[in-house]
């Protein structure tokens, strides 16, 4: 994400971001310890803090940081793999789990049935699980998750 479409967001913005979280996914979060950014289009990116001690004015820079998720209008986050993997671990709702061939279809691209609902609501961003592993972030239907991994970040069928 270009730099200059970027805003070092406030104390008060950021734990409205860590609000969101919680909202959605029972995680209590501490996004304070990161520089946390945003674009115009909502996108949230977490940098270290150490980044404010640079001098970068004189560095070509084309991107910053980690891409966490995207707040939507209706208080909702689409989190990215990173940030699932990070809210995955404290989370205590809107997660589903998969059992290992639902896993490996998930991760090709494919919509599939959940194994298992934890405290989830239809028409929200879910954090996608099979075992112990985080592998994303979707949108959780009544005829089960709409698969929305990016095409750069699928497994073939040659690489399972």
């Amino acid at each position: 994400m270009q730099v200059k479409k970027m805003k070092i967001l406030e104390k008060e913005e950021v734990e409205a971001v860590e609000n969101v979280v919680e909202k959605n996914y029972g995680a209590k979060i501490d996004l304070k310890q990161f520089l946390v950014l945003e674009t115009f289009e909502g996108k949230v990116w977490l940098a270290t803090k150490g980044l404010l001690d640079l001098d970068l004015s004189k560095l070509p820079i084309n991107s910053v940081g980690m891409n966490f998720g995207k707040i939507k209008k209706n208080e909702k986050i689409n989190l990215t793999i990173e940030g699932s993997q990070i809210v995955g671990a404290k989370a205590t709702k809107n997660i589903v789990l998969l059992n290992e061939e639902s896993a490996k279809k998930f991760m090709q691209g494919s919509d599939v049935k959940p194994e298992k609902e934890i405290n989830c609501e239809y028409h929200n961003f879910s954090i996608v699980k099979s075992g112990e592993d985080v592998l994303g972030c979707s949108m959780l239907t009544e005829k089960g998750i709409e698969n929305q991994l990016p095409r750069s970040r699928r497994i073939t069928q040659s690489k399972l």
